[in-house]
């Protein structure tokens, strides 16, 4: 009997800075299942980004062996891998690994999951409608990936500039097709501390002209403009004692 195979892509999600995707095998998170509740040390795991998964590098099975690493923490400390390979009308995955740091912390049966087997041709059927299901376009996904890319130009991850210390977050929810969320720390102007205390969440509204010219836009508010009063203010949680 084979497995049944679904990758469903998870497109801004909250939890994470890119782009995920949840890897599910007759119904199981194969990812969430091999790390514990809280994920990796509190940090939340899923599968890789759509763009890794769904490449000719990620899941396509050949006859050829590939250890591909499918899953873990937005950090670049730990991986879940696992071999992919092709044998006549099936895809087998095996060899299971759970890296950190670079070294092998379980592998086989003891990272928790089994060898799996589909059905080749309903395996790439599957990897075609998860391409589809990522490609799909709203028009704030195209003003936020314009603006991702126009802020990481300008070295977003390490200076926001004047008024922002650092963006956390870039989103574009499905479910808000027509609002760019961006979330940010702010800067402390008196210089006494290296940011504001909490986060900052900023809603911009978009529409349907180019999502280039509204990206620039929107980077130039976020880099002249103090938003703090029209932002949502995060105070920092506090950890219990």
């Amino acid at each position: 009997m084979v497995d049944v195979l679904r990758l469903e892509p998870l497109l801004f999600p909250a939890e994470f800075l890119s782009h995920r995707t949840q890897i599910l095998v007759n119904g199981l998170d194969v990812v969430a299942a091999t790390y514990p509740p809280d994920g990796f040390h509190g940090e939340p795991v899923a599968g890789s980004v759509p763009s890794w998964l769904l490449g000719p590098n990620g899941l396509a099975a050949t006859p050829e062996a590939r250890d591909v690493a499918v899953g873990g923490s937005d950090t670049t400390e730990d991986r879940l891998t696992v071999r992919v390979r092709q044998v006549r009308s099936e895809v087998l995955w095996d060899c299971w690994r759970l890296v950190v740091m670079g070294k092998v912390l379980r592998e086989g049966p003891e990272v928790g999951l089994s060898d799996f087997r589909f059905d080749s041709r309903a395996y790439a059927e599957e990897i075609t409608g998860a391409t589809e299901r990522t490609t799909r376009t709203w028009p704030a996904r195209s003003v936020a990936e314009n603006l991702q890319a126009t802020l990481w130009r300008e070295g977003w991850k390490q200076d926001g500039g004047a008024l922002i210390r650092s963006y956390d977050a870039i989103r574009a929810p499905e479910d808000r097709p027509d609002v760019v969320e961006i979330g940010y720390y702010a800067r402390d102007l008196s210089g006494a501390r290296y940011a504001l205390p909490g986060r900052y969440v900023m809603t911009f509204p978009v529409d349907g002209t180019d999502p280039d010219v509204q990206a620039q836009a929107i980077a130039r508010r976020l880099g002249h403009e103090d938003l703090k009063p029209l932002s949502v203010h995060h105070p920092r949680r506090r950890r219990p004692s």
